[in-house]
């Protein structure tokens, strides 16, 4: 379509950074591709029929009333209705706010009130737990999903034009995302157009998704928006695979029935299809990407020999998600397996467009590269987020001094990788010295019939005593006794765990980060468990 020249305007031919010109790209020039595909077997759409649905879906909120910078409550789990809201609410001037349903109704109706939602999207199956509490306070509600009445609204709208907002400035937020909330109550992070497009930027070129990309949607919608790709697989234009039970069986199910060619997910979801005793080789190569937790060498080695390709990232929602990245390089891949995967446990180095990261000493010196000298991670750059929504305190506490600070405590070594060690809190003190529970807990990973391992302090009278939550692969029987003496010549004595808890599973958070604060809870007034001696 030709340009018109309205007369003098401003002298800047610039345009906002957003990850909406990628996306209508997409929608424009791939009409004919596949979209969607529910591996739930609720269907599919093509590039022209997600544009149709988001662009009626603008029309549909800007007739409900949303203003320019609007907040639009989403509680859905990963559905085709939940990504074209991830397209149409920004298209629309609107800001996203998604929730995981997997959060409790406590945590929903708090989060739902914080947010000042003046339109809510909730799946059908979840409008039980939020309707009444959001009708209320009047919002207005959209059932989406199976059973709910957007489908047949949005074919009693005409289509919007699809176009980025004029109003719109690069940091405007784009979506406000909750935290977890592991180590304190939930905290509303603004990720502007501007960080979010550089992160979407980051995961195109280092994931490297393309037209005939197939990205499984392991992790929430809710989670960092799905750290990124529920915008980066559009931008590329690639097909989404949403899955409502990211369990290990039905995961490895859609793999091969969708020929999968990329996900993401946390280390504790892959951990169950690292069991040595039961390999299965995927039928064709698969790029993951693992953060949330450093993975052990030992589920990166498994994996690899099934025929994934690994990538290990690390950042946090209030970085756009991910900042750094150890991945595959010619130079690791002539190693031995077992140090490719050493090396691959790390955190690597900061990515493409992330910005600046450090690790400092408390008096803010960067520590050495020395492998040793443990320091925290420190980010500045355009992924770091703009803030916490109605939280200034907190967004105060996190941003000092230009740097966001994250807690989390790393060495780095020669050469620059960056290597997580703890959370700051979770550092124990035996008798008087600094023990890393991720440390330990990569040791214990080490064993064959540990599936799972985490490591939390209790009270001594001396100081902390290491106690080890540990789950088992299916069919496995070890002793705690039999672990400590796997344990004893990788750690210094002060290290080893005083006690060793058997588990089925670990309680995890809705985006399946392990609860520290219950296991520390549960070591603290626990008689029972396994002695390690």
């Amino acid at each position: 379509m030709p340009c018109r020249i309205l007369g003098p305007g401003p002298l800047t031919v610039k345009t906002p950074l957003t990850p909406l010109d990628p996306v209508l790209r997409a929608l424009s020039v791939y009409p004919q591709r596949p979209a969607l595909v529910d591996a739930a077997g609720h269907g599919h759409l093509s590039y022209a029929e997600l544009a149709d649905r988001a662009a009626r879906l603008v029309t549909l909120l800007r007739e409900a009333g949303l203003p320019p910078g609007g907040h639009v409550l989403l509680v859905s789990p990963n559905t085709a209705d939940a990504l074209t809201a991830f397209h149409a609410v920004p298209l629309a001037g609107g800001v996203i706010v998604p929730l995981n349903p997997r959060f409790t109704d406590a945590e929903l109706g708090f989060l739902g009130a914080h947010a000042d939602p003046v339109l809510a999207l909730v799946d059908a199956a979840h409008l039980p737990r939020v309707g009444a509490a959001l009708t209320q306070r009047g919002v207005p509600v959209i059932a989406t999903g199976t059973g709910g009445d957007l489908a047949a609204r949005l074919a009693r709208v005409p289509p919007a034009p699809l176009a980025v907002p004029d109003t719109l400035a690069e940091d405007d937020p784009i979506s406000v995302n909750y935290t977890s909330g592991t180590t304190s109550d939930p905290k509303g992070v603004m990720l502007t157009h501007r960080s979010v497009f550089l992160n979407v930027t980051n995961m195109l070129y280092h994931l490297n998704l393309r037209p005939g990309s197939v990205f499984l949607h392991a992790l929430p919608f809710a989670h960092a928006n799905g750290w990124g790709s529920v915008w980066a697989v559009t931008a590329a234009g690639g097909t989404h695979v949403t899955l409502p039970d990211p369990g290990p069986v039905p995961l490895r199910a859609a793999i091969t029935a969708h020929g999968v060619t990329h996900l993401c997910a946390s280390p504790a979801l892959l951990a169950p299809l690292a069991d040595a005793a039961a390999p299965q080789p995927l039928p064709h190569p698969v790029r993951v990407m693992l953060a949330g937790t450093s993975p052990p060498p030992r589920l990166i080695g498994t994996l690899q020999a099934q025929g994934f390709e690994v990538l290990h990232g690390y950042g946090l929602t209030e970085s756009s998600a991910l900042v750094t990245l150890a991945d595959p390089t010619p130079e690791t891949q002539a190693l031995p397996p077992e140090e490719q995967a050493r090396l691959l446990s790390r955190q690597g180095y900061a990515m493409l467009l992330a910005g600046q990261v450090q690790v400092i000493r408390d008096d803010g010196t960067p520590v050495p590269h020395d492998g040793l000298t443990p320091g925290e991670i420190v980010l500045r750059g355009n992924q770091v987020m703009k803030g916490y929504y109605k939280n200034r305190a907190a967004t105060r506490r996190a941003i000092q001094g230009g740097w966001l600070h994250t807690g989390d405590v790393a060495c780095v070594h020669p050469g620059g990788r960056l290597e997580i060690l703890d959370r700051a809190g979770d550092l124990l003190n035996v008798g008087g010295q600094p023990v890393s529970s991720a440390q330990v807990e990569a040791v214990l990973y080490r064993h064959p019939s540990v599936r799972e391992a985490v490591v939390v302090a209790a009270r001594g009278e001396g100081g902390d005593l290491p106690v080890a939550f540990v789950t088992l692969h299916p069919g496995a029987q070890v002793q705690g006794r039999e672990l400590l003496a796997f344990a004893r010549p990788h750690l210094p004595p002060h290290a080893l765990p005083a006690r060793i808890v058997f588990a089925p599973e670990l309680p995890k958070t809705a985006s399946g980060k392990v609860l520290k604060y219950v296991l520390r809870e549960q070591a603290a007034g626990r008689a029972a468990g396994q002695p390690a001696d």
